[in-house]
């Protein structure tokens, strides 16, 4: 349901989930920043040693003020996006949200295929190496790697759901969600954060299933995602104002402890 490993601590290369090789990093935090640059040339020095080119990289992305709780601003992304699902295929290059190009893309698929897995390979025993020696984490390989991070994404679900705060904040948002004649299979926090996606995300499978999913088909769906979307924000307004910070600090704690900067 929550694809953590991907896509919060940000490990697309090297835990081989696809995207791009750069190293996100908070607007304003230098010392973050100099981590992952650091992080990032030790890479690039170990490559070398192994013979490949590659290019440090370390990007600042936009921080949205969605990611704080912050009702406002929630309300005008879902006013467009809905829960993003739908909204994905209206919008698929939202203006301003582009990921930044890989400067090592075009060398990786210059490559003959044997010799691209072999790259692909080395880097990402270089990245482990580098998180040996810039973060001191104690990791003996890449699977070593994301099993420690599998164990931390559980914990912070468990805290997440067990969050006395939220655990009384989630009884009224999920009784009225019922109320407005929206789905409810769980009042446990994190499936009720997510529920919405999960709900819009089986009707984005079932109109794939017919054939390959336009901006024109989608856009009476992305009507109803938003009416949706702003119900869920309106019942859960409260619960949103306490999940959102405690997950995003949590998240961040996470991101950190293996080695990625703040978002």
């Amino acid at each position: 349901m929550r694809a953590l490993i991907c896509g919060l601590l940000g490990l697309a290369v090297l835990t081989g989930c696809g995207g791009d090789t750069t190293t996100p990093a908070a607007d304003g935090g230098s010392a973050p920043v100099d981590k992952a640059r650091e992080r990032e040339n030790a890479i690039a020095t170990c490559m070398k040693q192994k013979g490949f080119r590659y290019i440090p990289s370390v990007s600042r992305p936009k921080k949205s003020e969605a990611g704080t709780g912050d009702y406002a601003a929630m309300k005008e992304a879902r006013d467009k996006y809905g829960f993003g699902v739908f909204s994905a295929f209206v919008y698929p290059n939202p203006a301003g949200e582009q990921e930044p190009d890989d400067p090592n893309r075009e060398t990786i698929d210059s490559l003959p295929a044997a010799k691209r897995q072999a790259y692909t390979k080395t880097m990402n025993e270089c990245r482990v190496t580098a998180l040996q020696q810039v973060d001191g984490l104690k990791v003996t390989s890449l699977d070593d790697y994301q099993e420690q991070m599998s164990k931390e994404i559980e914990r912070i679900d468990k805290e997440l759901d067990g969050d006395p705060k939220l655990v009384e904040l989630a009884a009224p948002f999920a009784e009225c969600l019922k109320s407005k004649g929206e789905r409810v299979s769980s009042v446990r926090p994190l499936e009720l954060s997510s529920r919405g996606m999960v709900v819009w995300g089986e009707q984005a499978e079932q109109l794939a299933k017919k054939g390959t999913v336009t901006a024109e088909a989608a856009r009476p769906y992305l009507a109803k995602e938003i009416k949706s979307a702003l119900v869920d924000l309106e019942c859960g307004k409260d619960f949103y104002a306490a999940f959102v910070p405690l997950s995003t600090r949590l998240t961040n704690e996470a991101r950190v402890k293996f080695g990625y900067t703040e978002q």
